[in-house]
């Protein structure tokens, strides 16, 4: 019998056993009856004991089928590619095939965790799919390693035909293995771009370079009279839209570097990859919106319905603090965090000089985490200006589900320059470069789950 015989004769066993007891009702059971629910419990005891072998011997057969078609079949003969896809894989075979490829080489938890998200969120992209899946590939690695170094001549049949697979982007840069590029792990961990860890972050792997998105204050009710014709209570729906930008970085190396230096192709994508993070760490704070995008206090300080203004100039008081977080809707504030400067959230460590009610910390003691019950959020990048004679923005206070950052995974791309040339006379000096280039945005999408906070003027 085999399994799925064997299951569906327990379901079959449960079935009959039920109907004995239906019949039976409140009273005992018959004579025949019981005589039946015995028979049924010895076949059941059998049945579990076999269908308990037979997953086992299925389980192992899946773990030995896994381990060949990973590491080879045992015979003689040819290596599959773990990574090697036919042309009718279906969505599932995209994900696994792109998640063994990166096995063991994404570093952490978080960031094999949105890895994955990313692929099973957009595997249904197949030609992107494959892509990310061509550029795991070892080959491909050791391809660009040797690509991007002026090393072209020393690749291998393999690593040739792994290059060809994965091709160049528009411009003829080389796109970065899966494993290395930023747009597809994160990279904030240890910096200052605290702002994207609090945010929505969205994704496009199609060619648009907009995310749309609607916006809504939400549908109405109301208490109505018996036999009383209820109200169209339809809420009125807005688009949004957050446009991405490109970005741009260039680092120079000398032709002694690249000869002395091992592993330089890999450092390069580290410092480049750094600098991506830094650039989006201040956009995504104060970012003007034209040719970058916006920040949250620039979206904020545009619109004055959300602005707080400072009881006091040049000075942050409890008060302050209470009509920030009071200001915020109900349906926001229980979600919100603090974002602000080391500048504003020592200050407000400072309130008071006793324990009372505006009194966090003492010196000895690390900056609070939470205000009010809402996380804490520091980022160096949050403006730092007191000048008494304007507006200035301090502190932010609102749910950052309503920060949308939006990412284009898979779409960094670094293009290899052999010689650079001296503006002197136009001629090489040995120096090569690195330029990768790749396309972020963000933007507020309801300005109104925030508030922001802004220093009084007294001129």
């Amino acid at each position: 019998m085999t399994l799925a015989a064997m299951r569906a004769r327990l379901e079959a066993i449960e079935t009959e056993r039920r109907q004995i007891h239906t019949e039976a009702g409140d009273g005992a059971l018959t004579e025949d009856q019981q005589s039946r629910w015995d028979a049924l419990d010895t076949e059941e005891t059998d049945l579990r004991a076999q269908v308990a072998e037979a997953e086992e011997s299925e389980a192992r057969a899946a773990r030995v089928a896994e381990s060949r078609a990973r590491w080879g079949a045992t015979q003689v003969g040819a290596r599959r590619d773990p990574v090697d896809l036919g042309p009718g894989a279906t969505r599932a075979q995209l994900v696994d095939a792109a998640l063994r490829g990166v096995d063991g080489r994404i570093d952490g938890t978080d960031n094999q965790r949105h890895f994955e998200q990313i692929m099973r969120r957009h595997a249904g992209d197949q030609q992107w799919a494959r892509q990310i899946v061509a550029r795991s590939h070892p080959d491909y690695a050791s391809a660009f390693s040797k690509l991007v170094t002026g090393r072209a001549a020393f690749l291998t049949e393999e690593e040739k035909r792994a290059a060809i697979a994965v091709g160049t982007n528009t411009a003829g840069g080389f796109l970065v293995p899966t494993h290395l590029d930023p747009t597809l792990i994160l990279t904030n961990a240890g910096t200052s771009n605290a702002i994207r860890a609090i945010s929505r972050v969205v994704t496009l792997t199609d060619g648009s370079n907009v995310w749309n998105g609607v916006s809504t204050a939400g549908a109405t009710a109301s208490w109505d009279a018996e036999l009383t014709e209820v109200s169209d209570d339809t809420p009125p729906v807005a688009r949004v839209s957050v446009p991405t930008f490109m970005a741009r970085s260039l680092v120079q190396a000398s032709i002694e570097a690249f000869e002395d230096i091992s592993g330089l192709a890999t450092d390069a994508v580290m410092i480049l990859n750094d600098a991506r993070d830094r650039l989006e760490g201040a956009a995504h704070a104060v970012g003007s919106g034209t040719g970058q995008p916006t920040g949250i206090f620039t979206a904020l300080d545009a619109n004055t319905n959300v602005e707080i203004v400072s009881t006091t100039a040049a000075t942050i008081g409890l008060v302050d603090i209470h009509n920030l977080y009071r200001s915020v809707p109900v349906r926001w504030r229980g979600r919100g965090t603090w974002l602000m400067n080391p500048l504003y959230s020592l200050a407000i460590k400072a309130l008071g000089s006793a324990l009372s009610a505006s009194y966090s910390t003492d010196l000895t003691q690390p900056i609070a985490d939470r205000i009010l019950g809402r996380p804490v959020v520091e980022s160096d990048d949050a403006p730092a200006t007191q000048t008494t004679t304007s507006l200035d923005n301090e502190i932010v206070y609102g749910d950052f589900s309503n920060f949308v950052i939006v990412d284009k995974p898979g779409s960094a791309a670094i293009e290899f320059i052999p010689h650079m040339f001296n503006t002197s006379n136009n001629l090489p000096d040995g120096r090569r470069a690195w330029f990768m280039h790749w396309r972020n945005g963000s933007d507020s999408v309801n300005d109104l789950a925030f508030r922001l906070l802004q220093d009084k003027t007294s001129a």
